[in-house]
């Protein structure tokens, strides 16, 4: 099967699990309805807590586990040095949760208490304090879904992200308000859906593969300088990619906003955030590919595919951002009726989606090739500019300085991406293979701001959102329709 077609299938597979995540703005909805805005605002600055210590835990190891699995599964003369990288991988990622999260209980409390006010602080305490209990459940769980992937199985990472963790955190999360209706219950319906997820993996490793050799790996222990080696660069990378695209959540009620305008304004990020999955689908089957044809040296195929996939993200991403642009509005009036407030906001969030979607899959490249401190280099700097622009902008312009101090960061670390996988894992990205997608999206982008700015009476029906949705739809799809009736015919004749 060519490289194509295996890429077609695993994102095949991982659409699934991208519709499953339908359930998270569902979950918005629920939660905001159920606790309140007030909880959600608390609940979402401990989750982007959680989120920035779990990818320091796992990412790095999650990865390299990923690479050694692709790269040792095909050979039975290997499996000794497969089941020593996965027994590096979860030693080192469920060791040091141990260790974090007995750090986070005897000093997390004055942590926060430092950096937030009283109000903010005490219920901030009560939430992460239980959410805390789930980041060793979670190293394991993570390990396991990037060793499936290493061996080119999508299906389980798909169901476990896609489907699973969205539909049962909306579960637990309503069960849990009928017992208690606070920040506590909120907290429980958390772990419980992560304790859920850390039994279905234990079951998926027993199945693919062997707690004995994993045990005799144990046994004879020997650190995999090389696994270890990338993996801390890589984990303190993700940990600081992951703090460039939460820091503004965090950052707000640092500066005195309130439980209600974190929720909003996280409602509205929440949201933006949710275009990023459509990267996933393919970037997750990509990943393996990247490995095996960096690995063979073919660079010019990897270019290839490299800019074919883009393509393909940015030709499904940008329809999708223009769409929130015109219902934004009434999107998180329906999340809950006190954010009828001023969105404009979360115009400044979307350049984040459409940068994400184009171009950061030069930043898996950068990685799955093992150049994990470049990903650390570039984290640092934009993380520090984040910091700084945050500062700056939080005080003057408040959500909307958090917003575009996010969009600039992101915008600054696609430009080191790009640049590296160029020059450094030599890959390109070939602009024959991806101008389409952008033209049709700027297209539609045009129309959409003619619908903005005219004040023409007699042009006042394309005011209507609904009309502004399908001229989208209909432009977007009629350019890239147009192509293919093109690409076709040059077939045929």
């Amino acid at each position: 099967m060519s490289v194509s077609k295996e890429l077609k299938k695993g994102a095949f597979v991982n659409f699934f699990g991208v519709v499953g995540k339908m359930a998270a703005p569902a979950f918005l909805i629920v939660v905001n309805r159920l606790y309140g805005p007030e909880v959600f605002g608390i609940y979402i600055t401990a989750n982007v807590a959680i989120e920035i210590i779990i990818a320091f835990l796992s990412s790095g190891f999650k990865d390299g586990a990923l690479i050694f699995v692709s790269r040792f599964a095909d050979s039975k003369d290997e499996q000794k040095d497969l089941y020593t990288a996965l027994s590096n991988a979860f030693l080192w990622s469920v060791g040091l949760s141990l260790l974090v999260f007995a750090i986070s209980i005897l000093f997390g409390k004055q942590l926060l208490e430092m950096i937030y006010q009283d109000d903010f602080s005490s219920s901030l305490i009560t939430i992460f304090q239980i959410m805390v209990l789930s980041i060793p459940l979670m190293a394991f769980e993570r390990i396991v879904l990037a060793s499936t992937q290493g061996l080119k199985i999508m299906k389980y990472d798909a169901i476990n992200n896609g489907w699973l963790r969205p539909l049962a955190l909306l579960i637990f999360s309503i069960l849990f308000w009928f017992i208690t209706p606070t920040i506590t219950g909120m907290a429980l319906a958390y772990f419980a859906c992560q304790a859920l997820l850390f039994l279905i993996s234990l079951f998926i490793y027993n199945k693919l593969f062997s707690w004995k050799k994993l045990l005799s790996a144990f046994r004879n222990f020997k650190i995999n300088s090389e696994l270890v080696e990338f993996a801390i660069p890589q984990s303190l990378n993700m940990t600081l990619n992951r703090f460039i695209t939460g820091i503004d959540i965090l950052m707000l009620p640092a500066f005195g906003f309130g439980p209600a305008i974190v929720g909003f304004y996280g409602a509205g990020s929440m949201l933006i955030r949710e275009i990023r999955s459509v990267k996933m689908i393919f970037s997750t089957a990509f990943n393996p590919f990247i490995v095996r044809l960096h690995k063979e040296k073919k660079f010019d195929e990897l270019s290839h595919h490299f800019s074919k996939t883009a393509s393909w993200i940015t030709t499904i991403a940008f329809p999708i951002i223009l769409l929130m642009t015109v219902f934004k509005d009434h999107l998180l009036i329906f999340i809950h009726p006190e954010y009828g407030g001023d969105a404009s906001f979360m115009f400044f969030l979307l350049p984040i989606p459409y940068l994400y979607c184009s171009f950061s899959l030069a930043g898996n490249i950068v990685a799955m090739t093992g150049h994990s401190k470049l990903n650390l280099m570039n984290s640092l700097i934009v993380a520090s500019s984040n910091i700084v622009m945050n500062l700056l902008l939080i005080p003057r312009f408040g959500v909307v300085g958090a917003a575009s101090a996010s969009a600039i960061a992101m915008f600054i670390l696609v430009c080191f991406e790009m640049i590296e996988a160029r020059f450094v894992a030599k890959a390109k990205m070939y602009f024959r293979d991806v101008y389409r997608a952008h033209l049709a999206g700027l297209a539609a982008t045009s129309f959409l701001l003619f619908a903005f700015l005219t004040n023409n009476e007699s042009l006042g029906l394309i005011k209507n959102p609904f009309i502004q949705a399908v001229g989208i739809i209909l432009i977007t799809g009629g350019i890239l329709g147009i192509d293919k009736i093109k690409k076709l015919k040059t077939k045929l004749s």
